[in-house]
């Protein structure tokens, strides 16, 4: 049978721990609208002495409400999320460029098409056929080439940038993952001696799933968590943060075709594992690759699509293009006699004579610029009065299949169609990637909320029900003391 004086152990511990639970309510409710906070959770368990008689309870612990498999699922949706970002948003901007090129003339922004350029080019031949002399239809040859030379070049320039703004965007993403790693290493350090002292570290740990979320959109992790409150994040097997302790991360590389992007381990050099996340899709848009040089005996060119980085794709497709009309204008130019009875010069040159003709590497021959020029436009083949026979095969150049795409010969027209085609489609596939990831990302983080969040019906409920047990307790201590005041009047009297 438990002692009266025993009895006033018990209530005073149904004192403290409904005390201690209001406490972690009230911690709650403060919290409820803090981002990031996990409510907390009190545990609490009967103490004894061995005998059927209780003594009262004790809190066991204060844990988070976290699950630790909505967190990882959440971070690797996360990471997808991250590597659809970037491809969508470049495809984007590569539909941008090829759709609606913008130039200036006459201190006049227009804007036009790579399509209604090439059109432009060929038409321009049609005229020339029409009246072989005139001079206005000749200079309106050249000058249509210039601007689809220029509208090319420019267009291939565009692409090389964002092939460098990738290479920035690695720098800045890997210094950013570093920064990240070191915090988390930081509160390793803090929670573990945390847990050691007894301490209170629920808000630490909330501050490191948050840094661990962020670094999840730079690339795909392994989280492990130890009950000694240590943390392990690594890539590929190997720790970025250990306790304490970074492995960092380093760039290496120009982003040139010889010298590419990489992303090592600083201690090893050992090339990071990163095929996800944004530093993932980045890595792939960096690779720049030499062009695929043509010429006469290459035609037609089987054009594919099977590279990982689409900007490379792209590159690869209007190089074809403008070389391949290139090669082919100047083979019927040079077999055939310009307006002063001259053989016939190359309508298109290189730029730098020592690398091969490309979208980079190509201009229209300067001679033909020249005031006179236009008379060295070849429209004859035998210079004979009238003779129209290679301005009308140049005009005929936009009917034959001069192109291969995926191994299926096309014409330019057919080929450009395809292309942008593809284009689009790639682009379509890359932003439903990225808004399915998207509405996954959100559907997990929602799922990771109702299980941490603080539900203000449910504290309020907790609060009552810790309350009332709380007086309950404070009762029971009261009623003791009155029977014992009575058994002492009893015993005194």
């Amino acid at each position: 049978m438990g002692s009266t004086f025993g009895s006033y152990g018990i209530a005073t511990s149904g004192l403290r721990v409904n005390q201690a639970a209001l406490t972690v309510v009230s911690n709650n409710l403060s919290n409820v609208n803090t981002t990031g906070y996990s409510r907390q959770r009190i545990s609490m368990v009967e103490t004894s002495n061995g005998t059927s008689l209780g003594m009262g309870a004790n809190v066991e612990s204060i844990t988070r409400a976290r699950n630790t498999f909505l967190d990882k699922t959440y971070r690797n949706e996360n990471t997808d999320a991250g590597y659809w970002t970037v491809k969508s948003g470049d495809l984007e901007y590569m539909q941008e460029i090829v759709n609606e090129y913008e130039y200036s003339s006459d201190d006049e922004t227009t804007k036009t098409s790579l399509q209604t350029l090439l059109e432009d080019f060929f038409d321009s031949w049609s005229d020339v056929a029409t009246d072989p002399s005139d001079q206005s239809s000749r200079e309106i040859a050249v000058s249509s080439a210039v601007s689809l030379v220029e509208a090319l070049s420019d267009m291939d320039a565009q692409l090389r940038q964002l092939q460098e703004d990738a290479c920035d965007r690695i720098g800045e993403g890997v210094d950013t993952l570093n920064s990240l790693a070191q915090q988390v290493a930081d509160l390793n350090e803090q929670i573990m001696a945390g847990k050691i002292n007894g301490g209170e570290v629920s808000y630490l740990e909330d501050a490191r799933d948050s840094l661990i979320d962020e670094m999840s959109n730079y690339a795909q992790l392994t989280v492990t968590t130890y009950s000694d409150g240590n943390v392990t994040v690594s890539i590929g097997g190997i720790n970025l943060v250990n306790e304490d302790k970074v492995k960092e991360l380093v760039v290496s590389g120009t982003g040139s075709v010889s010298d590419p992007v990489t992303i090592s381990w600083a201690d090893t050099g050992q090339k990071a594992d990163i095929s996800s996340g944004t530093l993932g899709a980045y890595l792939e848009e960096s690779e720049q690759v030499d062009l695929d040089a043509l010429d006469g005996t290459d035609l037609p060119y089987n054009f594919t699509t099977g590279s990982l980085s689409e900007i490379n794709t792209m590159r690869q497709a209007l190089n074809t293009m403008i070389t391949t009309v290139a090669v082919t204008v100047n083979s019927l130019c040079t077999s055939g006699t310009d307006l002063n009875g001259d053989t016939g010069i190359a309508f298109f040159t290189k730029i730098d004579d020592s690398q091969p003709l490309s979208i980079s590497n190509i201009q229209v021959n300067p001679e033909l610029l020249e005031d006179d020029g236009y008379q060295k436009v070849v429209a004859s083949s035998n210079g004979s009065e009238g003779d129209n026979t290679i301005a009308n095969a140049i005009y005929a150049l936009q009917d034959e299949e001069l192109f291969q795409f995926n191994g299926t010969s096309m014409n330019i027209a057919t080929f450009y169609s395809t292309f942008t085609s593809w284009l689009g489609t790639a682009a379509d596939d890359a932003n439903s990637s990225y808004d399915t990831q998207a509405a996954l990302v959100s559907s997990v983080d929602s799922a990771r909320q109702e299980v941490s969040s603080v539900s203000l019906d449910e504290e309020m409920a907790n609060m009552v029900q810790f309350q009332n047990a709380y007086a309950a307790s404070a009762r029971v201590l009261s009623a003791i003391d009155s029977l014992i005041g009575d058994m002492i009047d009893q015993i005194g009297g």
